[in-house]
């Protein structure tokens, strides 16, 4: 369990992510309220599967060490709903890290989806509870077919916006949301949130 400066408990320590030393399935572990024991959240994983994601984190590492190093910004770019929470997790913790002087890591909000808002919300209570640079990209989306395709085909609630209008709306609601938060740092003479 972690906290942050507001003395919220985090029931995981997602920074464990992070480290190549710790398997997922040893990172991703819930109590079980009947016994009390902790046990796995995902199925145990392959040694190979293990490897390719300790690879990723070497790259990850790598790419952001040195856009730090020369003081140039690194943004994610966003998937389908269905890779983006792991993304989207990865990229807070590697902020986190790598965040501390400046926005160096920036996290993509595709505002075609109609989460898009809670989400950045969420990310920017995260760095300002945990105190490290937000860093966002902000696009409309590129996988709407797709996403609708997907959403039909295995029932479940499309997530995207009704249309390019209802997306327009959600990117300035996100920028809106955005601005405000800079408006707001600059008056107690600090800016953490940058966007793009």
């Amino acid at each position: 369990m972690t906290y942050d400066k507001q003395g919220l408990i985090n029931m995981f320590d997602w920074g464990g992510l992070l480290d190549i030393n710790v398997l997922l399935q040893d990172a991703f572990k819930v109590p079980n309220l009947q016994t009390g024991c902790m046990e796995p959240l995902i199925s145990a994983l392959t040694d190979e599967e293990e490897e390719q994601f300790k690879n990723m984190l070497r790259r990850m590492h790598t790419v952001f060490q040195r856009a730090k190093e020369l003081d140039i910004r690194v943004m994610v770019d966003a998937e389908q709903t269905y890779f983006q929470p792991a993304i989207s997790r990865l990229t807070l913790e590697m902020m986190k890290k790598y965040n501390t002087e400046k926005a160096i890591v920036f996290n993509t909000y595709q505002c075609y989806l109609k989460e898009a808002h809670r989400n950045l919300v969420d990310d920017l209570e995260q760095a300002n509870r945990q105190d490290f640079f937000f860093g966002a990209k902000l696009v409309r989306g590129a996988y709407m077919e797709q996403e609708r395709s997907r959403a039909e085909s295995l029932m479940y609630a499309d997530p995207i916006n009704e249309n390019f209008e209802a997306t327009s709306l959600m990117y300035h609601k996100c920028l809106n949301e955005c601005m405000y938060r800079i408006k707001e740092m600059m008056r107690q003479g600090e800016t953490k949130v940058n966007i793009s």
